[in-house]
């Protein structure tokens, strides 16, 4: 009969190891599919344009090279490297290439912190760092875009694998004395982040002086007293490598400049428009499947603390604290407060959660509590792990090609008309797709891209203030001579009312759209979009291009549609939603009979929708917006107090409330 798994040493240690191996590479494949994704912000692009530059020139960008509106401005490029390497990639492999190391590196990272929660608490903290460092990647994939967020990700955990074999094996890690400093040169060249390698080792110096002070009733965990000198020495190579950087002070100070435009107060505008600086229980009201999950989180972290009752080491502590509050202060800083605090928790909760496993399992037999510990954790933490991969897999399977332009999120299209009409100088596009602009069609010159530390916030006010009174854009647009415009209509939707400003306008034709883009020029035939055989080709444009792809074709058709509502095309936007059944493309049915001056009719299909829905906040708002136009204000508020009491911040809903009288 054949001995169990663990009935010899030598049998046991292989049964270790290959949990081990297992674990690990069922976790870096995790974390490569659920990273591995086609772009969806556009930083990377002006990032790519800057990489490009500096190699053309041979030299280093100091001065704003690629918008009108910073012109010439000094810039603290701090994401050089980055922007080199990520460049040169580009060169080699193209999109694909650069997804591809993103994801690689993420995956990397993760196996770092696993090791480092692995050599300090045992295999179970090994198993729980795997589910939670997973677990956290697919809660906020959306905010692991390919950036130097990603470089920030890995250092942090070779930073946290370092010092945590200072802080538990001293005399056996001071190879850390050597990889700190030189990760530390690499980071602060690379991102603006930096500082946190230096405040985390300051953070566990702090937590081990103070815990070899002799403090009485000392509530946290014991640590050696061998660890103060490497951690002190390390500290100081560590701030002395911050200012390996040819940008000098200034890139030292840039930290402090970027903590101001995330930090909210009154007047700050960076802190309030700009959605990933948005606290992230302030942007749950208005966008909450987007960070949803981090109450969640919280509530189960607080839970599981309240039942195993760590002894957590001060420098952790002092670490989950920094972060969380960095968290709290804008939504962009979700992934490092989960990625710190996964292997963080998991070092903490493991020796608990063991006596916890020897306990409940200690009646079905004595060697069952060492088999859990020895294969790294419990068959929970197999299936979660096992879950996570499904669903990782899963969600790769819906994602469009890796490196590939998310749909509907940049205007390439329009660059594509322009790059073929060899357009140059100055352009206007929105914030977030300047960079793409400058990177696709280098010879462009957008107003302005994200790099919003180039401007201050008065002049961001003033841009934001040209979509909310469009007016304002022409006498802009007369000073800076723009050529044309590429605006969207969605993500956000903040365009549509200079869209419609400029439609109208003498000085501008619509020269291109598709619905989700629209590219304005000085001169050429204008679309005429009150002919069904210009919205016949459009369609057919975009059956050709999301050929096969059911969903995005219909998203695509209701931006279409959306378009042609807001330029006063509503038989056309009917045509358009005809064979469309979905919720989405009935209420915008309703809304474009609403603007024909259908009222009854409008009426009649709001009311349908929200009997199918009583929750339905479109077709309430829009009966609103009817009652309004009847002059029947005690009716009107009726509705929107419905549509406000079930989405307070719904933001149709509160601009009708604003128009309507009290």
């Amino acid at each position: 009969m054949a001995a169990a798994p663990d009935s010899h040493p030598a049998a046991s240690a292989g049964w270790q190891l290959a949990a081990r191996v297992l674990l690990f590479s069922a976790v870096a494949v995790g974390a490569f599919i659920v990273t591995l994704g086609p772009i969806s912000d556009g930083d990377i692009y002006w990032h790519l344009a800057a990489g490009r530059e500096i190699l053309r020139q041979r030299a280093l960008l100091r001065f704003d090279p690629f918008t009108l509106s910073a012109a010439g401005r000094p810039w603290a490029d701090v994401h050089w490297l980055f922007q080199v390497g990520a460049y040169a990639l580009y060169a080699i492999s193209g999109f694909t290439g650069l997804a591809i190391a993103k994801a690689a590196l993420v995956a990397g990272g993760a196996t770092l912190l696993i090791h480092a929660a692995e050599g300090s608490g045992g295999a179970l903290a090994r198993g729980v760092c795997a589910v939670a460092v997973l677990g956290g990647l697919i809660l906020d994939r959306h905010l692991v875009p390919m950036r130097p967020l990603i470089v920030t990700l890995v250092l942090l955990a070779a930073f946290l694998l370092a010092l945590e074999r200072l802080r538990t094996q001293a005399a056996r890690a001071r190879w850390a004395w050597v990889v700190l400093p030189l990760a530390q040169v690499v980071w602060c060249n690379c991102q603006g982040l930096a500082p946190i390698g230096p405040l985390l080792v300051a953070m566990y110096l702090a937590g081990a002086w103070l815990s070899t002070r002799g403090l009485r009733r000392w509530p946290f965990a014991s640590e050696e007293a061998s660890s103060l000198r490497p951690l002190a020495i390390a500290l100081g190579l560590c701030v002395l490598a911050s200012f390996v950087t040819p940008y000098g002070l200034d890139a030292v100070a840039l930290p402090l400049r970027l903590l101001g435009r995330i930090t909210q107060g009154r007047g700050n505008v960076f802190g309030s428009e700009v959605a990933e600086n948005i606290p992230p229980f302030v942007l749950e009201r208005t966008a909450p499947e987007l960070v949803w999950h981090l109450k969640w989180v919280l509530a189960l972290l607080a839970a599981v603390i309240a039942l195993v009752r760590p002894r957590f080491h001060l420098a952790h502590l002092l670490a989950i604290a920094a972060f969380l509050g960095l968290a709290l202060m804008a939504n962009r800083n979700l992934p490092l407060f989960y990625w710190v605090a996964a292997p963080i928790a998991a070092i903490a909760l493991a020796p608990g959660l063991r006596l916890l496993a020897s306990r409940g399992a200690a009646r079905l037999g004595p060697s069952l509590p060492a088999r859990l510990d020895r294969c790294g954790g419990t068959a929970v933490l197999v299936a979660l792990l096992g879950g996570e991969l499904v669903l990782a897999g899963l969600m790769q399977r819906r994602e469009p090609a890796p490196g590939s332009p998310t749909p509907f999120h940049f205007p390439v299209e329009s660059a594509r008309r322009l790059a073929g009409m060899c357009a140059a100088g100055p352009v206007f596009a929105a914030d977030q797709h300047g960079g793409y602009l400058s990177f696709a069609v280098p010879a462009l010159r957008p107003y302005i891209d994200t790099r919003l530390v180039l401007h201050t916030e008065k002049e961001y006010a003033d841009y934001l203030a040209l979509f909310d009174e469009p007016a304002r854009f022409d006498a802009l647009a007369a000073r800076e001579n723009f050529g044309a415009v590429v605006l969207t209509t969605t993500y956000p939707d903040r365009y549509l009312g200079l869209i419609w400003h400029l439609a109208g306008s003498a000085d501008w034709r619509l020269a291109y759209t598709d619905g989700y883009e629209v590219l304005f020029l000085h001169e050429g035939p204008g679309l005429a979009l009150a002919e069904r055989a210009t919205v016949d080709a459009i369609l057919d444009e975009l059956a050709a291009r999301f050929s096969g792809h059911r969903e995005l074709f219909e998203a695509a058709r209701l931006h279409l549609a959306r378009l042609l509502v807001v330029l006063g095309q509503s038989r056309q936007a009917e045509y358009v939603l005809a064979s469309l059944d979905s919720r989405p493309a009935a209420q915008l049915r309703a809304r474009a009979h609403f603007a024909a001056g259908e009222v009854r009719a409008a009426a009649a299909l709001a009311r349908i929708l929200l009997a199918q829905d009583p929750r339905d906040v479109r077709s309430l708002a829009l009966l609103a917006e009817i009652a309004s136009a009847e002059h029947q204000p005690g009716r009107a508020g009726e509705w929107l107090r419905r549509a406000l009491a079930i989405d307070p911040y719904d933001p149709e809903a509160r601009s009708i409330a604003a128009r309507i009288p009290r």
